[in-house]
């Protein structure tokens, strides 16, 4: 009789604890995007979905993958990030624009309309974000310090890094 009651018990405390797991997964609003972690290697960094920075190369720099909407497939070292009102900013050095190795670049892109724009020219740049109705050039956070706060936090809160540079 005791082991069929503590059988019993083990079955209902292993029910419980399964739906109370689903219960709390289902709570989440997040989006898997935005809080999966990539392990040891590579390191990943969500902007907005489907973009994310990966960490790759040798020796390792962090790269872009676009969806070739400005006729550009990715790009790599990158340097500065930020997301700011549904619209990422990058700025990256001896990357490729156009097929072209370019020292400084400096890319805007707005997931929602399929924007992908890329600037070798930093005035280029600003004038886009006007033409944006962006009046002033957001401030981009160093991307490993960028890293370091999604390492040490579940998503990245882009207002909070601030705090941390």
């Amino acid at each position: 009789m005791k082991k069929s009651s503590l059988l019993t018990l083990l079955l209902w405390l292993f029910c419980f604890l399964t739906s109370c797991f689903h219960i709390s997964e289902k709570a989440s609003n997040t989006d898997d995007f935005y809080s999966r972690k990539s392990g040891w290697d590579p390191a990943r960094i969500p902007f907005l979905k489907p973009y994310e920075a990966v960490k790759v190369g040798a020796p390792r720099s962090w790269f872009l993958n676009l969806d070739g909407a400005d006729g550009d497939t990715g790009f790599q070292n990158i340097k500065k990030a930020v997301v700011v009102d549904s619209v990422i900013f990058i700025y990256s050095t001896n990357s490729i624009l156009h097929g072209i190795d370019i020292k400084e670049t400096w890319h805007i892109i707005v997931p929602v309309k399929h924007i992908e724009k890329g600037f070798s020219d930093h005035r280029d740049y600003v004038n886009y974000l006007n033409k944006l109705g962006i009046q002033k050039e957001p401030h981009l956070y160093d991307i490993e310090a960028i890293a370091d706060y999604f390492e040490n936090h579940d998503t990245i809160d882009w207002n909070a890094i601030s705090t941390v540079n």
